[in-house]
């Protein structure tokens, strides 16, 4: 299953779920997809969305995923990292008003250069990526924080 989330932004993403449903309506993507759409006008017709989930649905739906596609969204790629989801980032883009400014460029090439998500630069190349993404090992940052936990015991205790 691949679950797509783009976040709660108040900006649509059209162009990703247009793709979805063109792929998918021509049987080029088989995989079972659910989607978290937020204020995407377009209405997709091939596989399953909600406007928005709950905290435990996106839980739920990302637990259950093989690959989740998402915005450039800090929050929503750190999850899928702590989760060691394979990723497939897509930008939201001023140009196609997805958001303000194209800050999400950065944020994606970052975690791209680390070689922690599959970066999708022109949505033509969505399925292409979607397939990279299958058979690529990437790494994962861990999230253990018991050095800084140490580290403020020290001072703490004037160690």
């Amino acid at each position: 299953m691949i679950f797509v989330t783009v976040g709660t932004q108040k900006f649509p993403f059209d162009r990703l779920f247009i793709e979805l449903d063109r792929l998918i309506g021509e049987g080029l993507l088989k995989e079972e997809v659910i989607a978290q759409i937020g204020y995407t006008k377009y209405q997709p017709k091939n596989f399953s969305t909600s406007q928005f989930l709950t905290e435990d649905e996106v839980e739920k739906y990302m637990n259950s995923s093989k690959i989740v596609i998402t915005h450039a969204g800090t929050s929503s790629i750190i999850n899928c990292m702590k989760k060691k989801k394979k990723t497939v980032v897509i930008p939201r883009l001023s140009k196609f008003n997805e958001h303000i400014d194209d800050h999400q460029i950065e944020i994606a090439t970052l975690f791209k250069e680390k070689n922690a998500v599959e970066l999708v630069e022109n949505i033509e190349d969505l399925q292409k990526k979607i397939q990279e993404c299958e058979s690529k090992e990437y790494n994962f940052l861990t999230f253990d924080n018991q050095l800084l936990l140490a580290s403020i015991r020290d001072y703490i205790t004037g160690n």
